[in-house]
């Protein structure tokens, strides 16, 4: 696979994803499988794995977290 930012060749990996919501909420979701660019570091998440942290993201949310670190392994 090929990176779509600077076409450097792109590996299978792990990447942490931040979600920011609202002013006062951050959610960091670690280890989330993806492609990751040798090159530039830029990654790309695959449909499913997307999904699976929307839902990781949504829970927390939902349990009132405002700053918080979400194993991916562990949730999804």
């Amino acid at each position: 696979m090929r990176c779509p930012s600077c076409r450097g060749i792109m590996n299978k990996g792990k990447t942490n994803m931040p979600f920011e919501i609202g002013r006062d909420r951050v959610i960091v979701v670690k280890d989330v499988p993806a492609w990751v660019c040798k090159q530039c570091g830029d990654f790309f998440v695959e449909i499913g794995v997307a999904r699976k942290v929307e839902g990781i993201v949504a829970a927390a949310t939902r349990d009132g977290v405002m700053l918080g670190f979400v194993e991916y392994k562990e949730a999804a």
